[in-house]
Protein backbone atom coordinates (compact mmCIF):
# COMPACT_ATOMS: atom_id res chain seq x y z
CA UNK A 1 0.00 0.00 0.00
CA UNK A 2 1.25 3.24 -1.09
CA UNK A 3 2.05 5.63 1.86
CA UNK A 4 0.44 8.99 1.31
CA UNK A 5 1.42 11.82 3.78
CA UNK A 6 -0.78 14.56 3.94
CA UNK A 7 0.87 17.74 4.90
CA UNK A 8 -1.02 19.23 8.33
CA UNK A 9 2.04 21.38 8.99
CA UNK A 10 0.81 24.72 8.49
CA UNK A 11 3.87 27.51 6.63
CA UNK A 12 3.93 29.44 9.74
CA UNK A 13 3.33 32.64 9.55
CA UNK A 14 2.64 34.28 12.71
CA UNK A 15 -0.46 36.48 13.05
CA UNK A 16 -0.60 38.23 10.12
CA UNK A 17 -3.47 40.30 10.94
CA UNK A 18 -1.40 42.32 13.16
CA UNK A 19 0.98 42.45 10.88
CA UNK A 20 -1.32 43.96 8.29
CA UNK A 21 -2.36 46.83 11.08
CA UNK A 22 -0.04 46.79 13.50
CA UNK A 23 0.68 51.16 13.19
CA UNK A 24 -3.30 51.32 13.38
CA UNK A 25 -3.35 49.24 16.26
CA UNK A 26 -0.58 51.07 18.19
CA UNK A 27 -2.56 54.38 17.53
CA UNK A 28 -5.83 53.15 19.20
CA UNK A 29 -4.36 51.67 21.91
CA UNK A 30 -2.90 55.54 22.05
CA UNK A 31 -6.47 56.90 22.19
CA UNK A 32 -7.82 54.28 24.44
CA UNK A 33 -10.04 52.21 21.73
CA UNK A 34 -8.27 48.82 21.27
CA UNK A 35 -8.46 46.55 24.39
CA UNK A 36 -4.67 45.77 26.24
CA UNK A 37 -4.25 42.29 27.77
CA UNK A 38 -5.19 43.88 31.12
CA UNK A 39 -7.57 46.44 30.28
CA UNK A 40 -8.68 48.26 34.06
CA UNK A 41 -11.23 50.89 34.51
CA UNK A 42 -9.15 53.57 34.32
CA UNK A 43 -8.39 52.33 31.00
CA UNK A 44 -11.95 53.37 30.36
CA UNK A 45 -12.07 56.22 32.49
CA UNK A 46 -9.47 57.57 30.19
CA UNK A 47 -11.06 56.48 26.47
CA UNK A 48 -14.11 58.45 27.52
CA UNK A 49 -12.36 61.50 28.99
CA UNK A 50 -10.55 61.59 26.08
CA UNK A 51 -13.36 61.59 23.67
CA UNK A 52 -15.87 64.06 25.65
CA UNK A 53 -12.87 66.22 26.38
CA UNK A 54 -11.29 66.66 22.84
CA UNK A 55 -14.16 65.19 20.51
CA UNK A 56 -17.46 66.15 21.89
CA UNK A 57 -16.53 69.84 24.14
CA UNK A 58 -15.17 70.87 20.81
CA UNK A 59 -18.39 70.41 19.05
CA UNK A 60 -20.29 72.05 21.44
CA UNK A 61 -18.33 75.20 21.80
CA UNK A 62 -18.44 75.57 18.05
CA UNK A 63 -22.48 74.82 17.32
CA UNK A 64 -23.22 77.75 20.28
CA UNK A 65 -20.79 79.82 18.23
CA UNK A 66 -22.83 79.28 15.62
CA UNK A 67 -26.17 79.61 16.82
CA UNK A 68 -24.64 82.97 18.33
CA UNK A 69 -23.62 84.23 15.33
CA UNK A 70 -26.88 83.21 13.74
CA UNK A 71 -24.13 80.91 10.86
CA UNK A 72 -21.09 81.18 9.57
CA UNK A 73 -19.62 82.17 6.30
CA UNK A 74 -17.11 80.04 5.99
CA UNK A 75 -18.55 76.55 4.24
CA UNK A 76 -15.40 74.28 4.96
CA UNK A 77 -16.04 75.48 8.80
CA UNK A 78 -19.74 73.95 8.42
CA UNK A 79 -18.71 71.02 6.63
CA UNK A 80 -16.04 69.98 9.11
CA UNK A 81 -18.50 70.54 11.91
CA UNK A 82 -20.97 68.61 10.49
CA UNK A 83 -18.78 65.67 9.32
CA UNK A 84 -17.35 65.80 12.96
CA UNK A 85 -20.57 65.27 14.52
CA UNK A 86 -21.71 62.34 11.93
CA UNK A 87 -17.92 60.74 12.96
CA UNK A 88 -18.47 61.45 16.52
CA UNK A 89 -21.34 58.44 16.24
CA UNK A 90 -18.92 56.49 14.35
CA UNK A 91 -16.25 55.60 16.92
CA UNK A 92 -18.58 54.60 19.67
CA UNK A 93 -18.00 51.19 19.38
CA UNK A 94 -14.62 51.89 19.66
CA UNK A 95 -14.37 53.34 22.71
CA UNK A 96 -13.05 51.66 25.51
CA UNK A 97 -11.99 48.85 23.89
CA UNK A 98 -14.52 46.22 22.54
CA UNK A 99 -13.60 42.77 23.03
CA UNK A 100 -15.91 41.75 20.71
CA UNK A 101 -14.25 43.77 17.82
CA UNK A 102 -10.39 43.08 18.77
CA UNK A 103 -12.12 39.67 18.51
CA UNK A 104 -12.82 40.03 14.74
CA UNK A 105 -9.69 41.68 14.19
CA UNK A 106 -7.65 38.96 14.96
CA UNK A 107 -9.90 36.32 13.66
CA UNK A 108 -7.56 35.20 10.61
CA UNK A 109 -4.57 34.26 13.07
CA UNK A 110 -6.10 31.55 14.32
CA UNK A 111 -4.35 27.75 12.91
CA UNK A 112 -7.08 27.08 11.20
CA UNK A 113 -6.09 30.13 8.66
CA UNK A 114 -2.21 29.32 8.66
CA UNK A 115 -1.19 28.98 4.85
CA UNK A 116 -0.05 25.17 4.20
CA UNK A 117 2.27 25.83 0.90
CA UNK A 118 4.37 28.67 -0.52
CA UNK A 119 1.44 30.15 -2.54
CA UNK A 120 -0.78 30.35 0.09
CA UNK A 121 2.09 32.19 1.94
CA UNK A 122 2.31 34.38 -1.13
CA UNK A 123 -1.06 34.86 -1.69
CA UNK A 124 -1.34 35.98 2.48
CA UNK A 125 1.92 37.93 1.91
CA UNK A 126 0.24 40.23 -0.59
CA UNK A 127 -2.61 40.72 1.62
CA UNK A 128 -0.34 42.00 4.35
CA UNK A 129 1.48 44.17 2.04
CA UNK A 130 -1.65 46.10 0.89
CA UNK A 131 -3.24 46.61 4.13
CA UNK A 132 0.25 47.92 5.62
CA UNK A 133 0.19 49.98 2.70
CA UNK A 134 -2.97 51.27 2.65
CA UNK A 135 -2.40 52.30 6.29
CA UNK A 136 0.61 54.37 5.57
CA UNK A 137 -0.79 56.00 2.41
CA UNK A 138 -3.55 57.49 5.21
CA UNK A 139 -1.47 58.17 7.83
CA UNK A 140 1.01 60.15 5.50
CA UNK A 141 -2.06 61.80 4.02
CA UNK A 142 -3.57 62.91 7.16
CA UNK A 143 -0.73 64.27 8.84
CA UNK A 144 -0.04 66.55 5.38
CA UNK A 145 -3.21 67.86 6.03
CA UNK A 146 -3.26 68.36 9.71
CA UNK A 147 0.17 70.33 8.84
CA UNK A 148 -1.69 72.55 6.54
CA UNK A 149 -4.97 72.78 8.32
CA UNK A 150 -2.34 74.35 11.15
CA UNK A 151 -0.03 76.92 8.75
CA UNK A 152 -3.08 79.58 8.32
CA UNK A 153 -4.39 80.38 11.77
CA UNK A 154 -0.62 80.88 12.49
CA UNK A 155 0.39 82.98 10.19
CA UNK A 156 -2.63 85.67 10.07
CA UNK A 157 -2.40 88.81 11.76
CA UNK A 158 -4.96 88.15 14.63
CA UNK A 159 -5.46 85.46 17.16
CA UNK A 160 -7.15 83.15 14.70
CA UNK A 161 -8.29 79.77 15.98
CA UNK A 162 -8.49 76.66 13.71
CA UNK A 163 -12.18 76.18 14.33
CA UNK A 164 -14.54 79.11 15.04
CA UNK A 165 -15.94 78.78 19.09
CA UNK A 166 -17.87 80.24 21.72
CA UNK A 167 -15.64 81.88 24.39
CA UNK A 168 -16.95 83.80 26.99
CA UNK A 169 -14.16 86.23 26.67
CA UNK A 170 -12.70 88.27 23.32
CA UNK A 171 -9.02 87.04 21.99
CA UNK A 172 -7.97 90.43 21.49
CA UNK A 173 -4.26 89.10 21.22
CA UNK A 174 -1.83 86.01 21.06
CA UNK A 175 -1.49 85.82 24.45
CA UNK A 176 -0.48 82.22 26.52
CA UNK A 177 -4.36 81.58 26.71
CA UNK A 178 -4.62 82.04 23.00
CA UNK A 179 -1.76 78.65 22.47
CA UNK A 180 -3.54 77.34 25.27
CA UNK A 181 -6.89 77.35 23.30
CA UNK A 182 -5.09 76.84 19.94
CA UNK A 183 -3.76 73.63 20.71
CA UNK A 184 -6.58 72.79 22.82
CA UNK A 185 -8.12 72.70 19.44
CA UNK A 186 -5.76 71.69 17.18
CA UNK A 187 -5.24 68.33 18.94
CA UNK A 188 -8.88 68.11 18.83
CA UNK A 189 -8.79 68.12 14.96
CA UNK A 190 -5.58 65.67 15.08
CA UNK A 191 -7.74 63.36 17.32
CA UNK A 192 -10.97 62.93 15.71
CA UNK A 193 -8.99 62.72 11.87
CA UNK A 194 -6.22 59.89 13.21
CA UNK A 195 -8.86 58.07 15.30
CA UNK A 196 -11.87 58.26 13.03
CA UNK A 197 -9.98 58.32 9.18
CA UNK A 198 -7.42 55.15 10.62
CA UNK A 199 -10.75 52.89 11.04
CA UNK A 200 -11.46 53.04 7.20
CA UNK A 201 -8.34 51.07 6.49
CA UNK A 202 -8.73 48.84 9.04
CA UNK A 203 -12.26 48.35 8.33
CA UNK A 204 -12.13 47.53 4.95
CA UNK A 205 -8.56 46.16 5.00
CA UNK A 206 -10.81 43.06 7.60
CA UNK A 207 -12.51 42.71 4.31
CA UNK A 208 -9.42 42.36 1.61
CA UNK A 209 -8.20 39.89 4.21
CA UNK A 210 -11.83 37.63 3.68
CA UNK A 211 -10.81 37.91 -0.07
CA UNK A 212 -7.67 36.67 0.34
CA UNK A 213 -9.03 33.36 2.70
CA UNK A 214 -11.71 32.65 -0.13
CA UNK A 215 -8.94 33.28 -2.41
CA UNK A 216 -7.02 30.38 -0.87
CA UNK A 217 -9.97 28.16 -0.31
CA UNK A 218 -10.38 28.53 -4.17
CA UNK A 219 -6.86 27.62 -4.24
CA UNK A 220 -7.08 24.41 -2.17
CA UNK A 221 -10.58 22.76 -4.33
CA UNK A 222 -8.59 22.90 -7.32
CA UNK A 223 -4.83 21.99 -5.85
CA UNK A 224 -5.59 18.98 -4.09
CA UNK A 225 -2.56 17.79 -4.51
CA UNK A 226 -0.15 20.46 -3.21
CA UNK A 227 -1.19 19.40 0.11
CA UNK A 228 1.33 15.43 -0.29
CA UNK A 229 4.45 15.75 0.67
CA UNK A 230 5.01 12.62 -1.72
CA UNK A 231 4.69 14.45 -5.45
CA UNK A 232 5.65 11.10 -6.97
CA UNK A 233 2.26 9.88 -5.97
CA UNK A 234 0.05 10.45 -9.16
CA UNK A 235 -3.92 9.47 -7.32
CA UNK A 236 -5.05 10.08 -3.53
CA UNK A 237 -6.62 8.03 -1.23
CA UNK A 238 -10.56 8.68 -1.09
CA UNK A 239 -10.38 9.39 2.33
CA UNK A 240 -7.68 11.87 1.94
CA UNK A 241 -9.99 13.51 -1.17
CA UNK A 242 -12.76 13.35 1.07
CA UNK A 243 -11.07 15.03 4.31
CA UNK A 244 -9.41 18.07 2.47
CA UNK A 245 -12.99 18.66 0.87
CA UNK A 246 -14.32 18.16 3.99
CA UNK A 247 -12.18 21.30 5.61
CA UNK A 248 -13.03 23.32 2.53
CA UNK A 249 -16.25 23.01 3.73
CA UNK A 250 -15.38 23.92 7.28
CA UNK A 251 -13.44 26.76 6.49
CA UNK A 252 -15.98 28.61 3.78
CA UNK A 253 -18.12 28.29 7.49
CA UNK A 254 -15.73 29.86 9.00
CA UNK A 255 -15.32 33.08 6.62
CA UNK A 256 -19.50 33.37 6.08
CA UNK A 257 -19.49 33.00 10.24
CA UNK A 258 -16.51 35.88 9.82
CA UNK A 259 -18.77 37.93 7.45
CA UNK A 260 -21.53 37.73 10.01
CA UNK A 261 -19.41 39.07 12.92
CA UNK A 262 -18.10 41.75 10.58
CA UNK A 263 -21.18 43.39 10.25
CA UNK A 264 -22.35 43.02 13.63
CA UNK A 265 -19.74 44.76 14.82
CA UNK A 266 -19.17 47.64 12.29
CA UNK A 267 -22.27 48.38 10.68
CA UNK A 268 -23.24 51.07 12.61
CA UNK A 269 -19.57 52.55 12.13
CA UNK A 270 -19.59 51.75 8.51
CA UNK A 271 -23.31 53.18 8.26
CA UNK A 272 -22.35 56.89 10.12
CA UNK A 273 -19.33 56.63 7.58
CA UNK A 274 -21.72 56.88 4.83
CA UNK A 275 -24.04 59.12 6.44
CA UNK A 276 -21.68 61.89 7.13
CA UNK A 277 -19.97 61.42 3.72
CA UNK A 278 -23.52 62.33 2.29
CA UNK A 279 -24.10 65.12 4.33
CA UNK A 280 -20.73 66.76 3.21
CA UNK A 281 -21.32 66.39 0.08
CA UNK A 282 -24.02 68.37 0.40
CA UNK A 283 -22.92 71.04 1.54
CA UNK A 284 -19.79 70.92 -1.11
CA UNK A 285 -22.11 70.43 -4.17
CA UNK A 286 -23.86 74.03 -2.70
CA UNK A 287 -20.14 75.50 -2.46
CA UNK A 288 -19.12 74.55 -5.85
CA UNK A 289 -22.10 76.18 -7.87
CA UNK A 290 -21.77 79.16 -5.26
CA UNK A 291 -18.12 80.13 -6.41
CA UNK A 292 -16.45 80.79 -9.93
CA UNK A 293 -15.02 77.49 -11.64
CA UNK A 294 -11.51 78.83 -11.85
CA UNK A 295 -11.05 80.22 -8.48
CA UNK A 296 -9.17 78.87 -5.66
CA UNK A 297 -12.18 78.16 -3.42
CA UNK A 298 -13.33 75.86 -6.37
CA UNK A 299 -10.52 74.13 -6.83
CA UNK A 300 -10.71 73.17 -2.86
CA UNK A 301 -13.96 72.26 -2.71
CA UNK A 302 -13.32 69.97 -5.75
CA UNK A 303 -10.70 68.51 -3.98
CA UNK A 304 -12.29 67.72 -0.62
CA UNK A 305 -14.85 66.44 -3.04
CA UNK A 306 -12.78 63.46 -4.59
CA UNK A 307 -11.57 62.97 -0.97
CA UNK A 308 -14.54 62.28 0.86
CA UNK A 309 -15.84 60.11 -2.16
CA UNK A 310 -12.59 58.05 -1.64
CA UNK A 311 -13.99 57.17 1.78
CA UNK A 312 -16.39 55.66 0.57
CA UNK A 313 -14.90 54.14 -2.45
CA UNK A 314 -12.78 52.46 -0.19
CA UNK A 315 -15.54 50.15 1.65
CA UNK A 316 -17.14 50.11 -2.01
CA UNK A 317 -14.36 48.55 -3.44
CA UNK A 318 -13.55 45.77 -1.07
CA UNK A 319 -16.74 44.72 -0.51
CA UNK A 320 -17.30 44.69 -4.18
CA UNK A 321 -14.06 41.95 -4.50
CA UNK A 322 -15.95 40.13 -2.06
CA UNK A 323 -18.93 39.86 -3.86
CA UNK A 324 -17.15 38.92 -7.00
CA UNK A 325 -14.64 36.31 -5.12
CA UNK A 326 -17.75 34.90 -3.49
CA UNK A 327 -19.40 34.67 -6.73
CA UNK A 328 -16.61 33.24 -8.65
CA UNK A 329 -16.32 30.18 -6.15
CA UNK A 330 -18.96 27.63 -8.16
CA UNK A 331 -17.04 28.36 -11.15
CA UNK A 332 -13.65 27.14 -9.07
CA UNK A 333 -15.41 24.11 -7.94
CA UNK A 334 -16.71 23.25 -11.66
CA UNK A 335 -13.02 23.94 -13.05
CA UNK A 336 -11.78 21.37 -10.23
CA UNK A 337 -11.04 17.78 -10.66
CA UNK A 338 -13.82 17.11 -9.02
CA UNK A 339 -14.82 13.94 -11.50
CA UNK A 340 -12.02 12.28 -9.72
CA UNK A 341 -13.00 12.49 -6.83
CA UNK A 342 -15.23 10.11 -4.25
CA UNK A 343 -18.91 10.18 -4.46
CA UNK A 344 -18.85 11.40 -0.63
CA UNK A 345 -16.45 14.02 -1.28
CA UNK A 346 -18.63 14.91 -4.51
CA UNK A 347 -22.02 15.49 -2.35
CA UNK A 348 -19.59 17.77 0.13
CA UNK A 349 -18.68 20.05 -3.25
CA UNK A 350 -22.36 20.24 -4.72
CA UNK A 351 -23.80 21.43 -1.77
CA UNK A 352 -20.94 23.75 -1.14
CA UNK A 353 -22.02 25.15 -4.76
CA UNK A 354 -25.29 25.24 -3.95
CA UNK A 355 -24.58 27.28 -0.73
CA UNK A 356 -22.13 29.49 -2.61
CA UNK A 357 -25.12 30.25 -5.33
CA UNK A 358 -25.74 33.41 -3.37
CA UNK A 359 -22.63 35.71 -2.88
CA UNK A 360 -21.68 37.41 -0.51
CA UNK A 361 -22.73 41.06 -0.19
CA UNK A 362 -21.89 43.67 3.11
CA UNK A 363 -24.33 45.65 4.01
CA UNK A 364 -24.58 48.59 6.36
CA UNK A 365 -27.21 48.42 8.77
CA UNK A 366 -28.87 45.92 6.37
CA UNK A 367 -29.70 49.42 4.40
CA UNK A 368 -26.76 49.96 2.33
CA UNK A 369 -24.80 47.09 0.16
CA UNK A 370 -21.07 47.76 0.29
CA UNK A 371 -20.62 47.43 -3.37
CA UNK A 372 -20.12 49.48 -7.06
CA UNK A 373 -23.32 50.06 -7.86
CA UNK A 374 -23.82 51.95 -4.42
CA UNK A 375 -20.49 54.21 -4.85
CA UNK A 376 -21.70 54.99 -8.19
CA UNK A 377 -25.81 55.85 -7.46
CA UNK A 378 -23.91 58.22 -4.96
CA UNK A 379 -22.03 59.69 -7.98
CA UNK A 380 -25.16 60.23 -10.10
CA UNK A 381 -27.16 61.58 -7.09
CA UNK A 382 -24.40 64.07 -6.29
CA UNK A 383 -24.21 65.33 -10.20
CA UNK A 384 -28.17 65.80 -10.06
CA UNK A 385 -27.90 67.74 -7.31
CA UNK A 386 -25.28 69.80 -8.83
CA UNK A 387 -26.95 70.39 -11.98
CA UNK A 388 -30.97 71.24 -10.45
CA UNK A 389 -28.71 73.83 -8.34
CA UNK A 390 -27.34 75.06 -11.38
Amino acid sequence: MVDIRLRYSPVTMENPTKQSFAIIIKILKIVRWYPTENKSKLYLVQAYSLYFLILVVGNVLVAVQMLVKKGYDDIMQIIYISETMCYSFKVLPFLGGNERIKKCIGYFDGDEFQPQDETEKKILDKSVFICQMMSKFYIVGISCSEVFYAIPALLSDGPELPLPIWLPFPLTSRSTIYYIIYFYLYIGVVYSSFATCLLDPLIGGLVFQAVTHLRILKHRIQNPRNLIEDRSVKTLLQTDIYQKVAACVVRHNAILKFVKEYEECFSWTIFNQFLGTATVICFLCVAIVTVPLASVDSIKYICFFFMVNWQILFYCYFGNALYEESDTLVTAIYLSQWYEYPVEAQKLLVTLMERSQQPIILRAEKLLDLTLNTFTAMLKKSYSFVAVLK
